[in-house]
């Protein structure tokens, strides 16, 4: 009897772990990527304002930029539907992607570039060192965010 207790009063125990545990991980709050920044990078109210501006006036050039790579990649998927894969509009596709692919890169570096003049030193560098290798190994398949 003293071991069915024990038992049931462990299986309670965990029960009550496991709910407690999921309850947790099901409330907590995430950081959206302004907060996560802002925390990151000790941003004071005058970095993060100016950092939010250039932000503000970069997004319809990279809104540009996914417009434009986004049609090129529709378009060379109609290629390829139509078994066009080795076809000189296809070769022509590609080549835009690949220019507008570049074009994003050196745009958006550009962009990073001005975000991390507006952090402290030490920040800015560490923000490009943690940042520019995402920008290298994007494959603009989707709109990146800031974290």
């Amino acid at each position: 009897m003293k071991r069915l207790a024990f038992f049931l009063l462990l299986v309670v125990a965990v029960a009550a772990t496991a709910y407690g545990i999921t309850y947790y991980l099901n409330t907590r709050q995430t950081e959206d990527q302004w907060t996560w920044l802002r925390r990151e990078f000790h941003l004071s109210a005058v970095q993060f304002a100016r950092i939010q501006a250039l932000h503000a006036a970069y997004q319809p050039v990279c809104a540009s930029h996914c417009s434009r790579i986004m049609a090129v990649q529709q378009r060379m998927a109609g290629l390829e539907q139509a078994g066009a894969k080795g076809s000189p509009d296809y070769a022509a596709a590609l080549q835009e992607w690949d220019a507008v692919k570049h074009e994003c890169n050196e745009a958006t570096l550009q962009h990073l570039n001005r975000v991390a003049a507006e952090m402290n030193p030490d920040e800015g560098r560490r923000y490009l060192a943690l940042m520019v290798p995402h920008l290298t190994q994007f494959d603009h398949r989707e709109p990146r965010g800031v974290k």
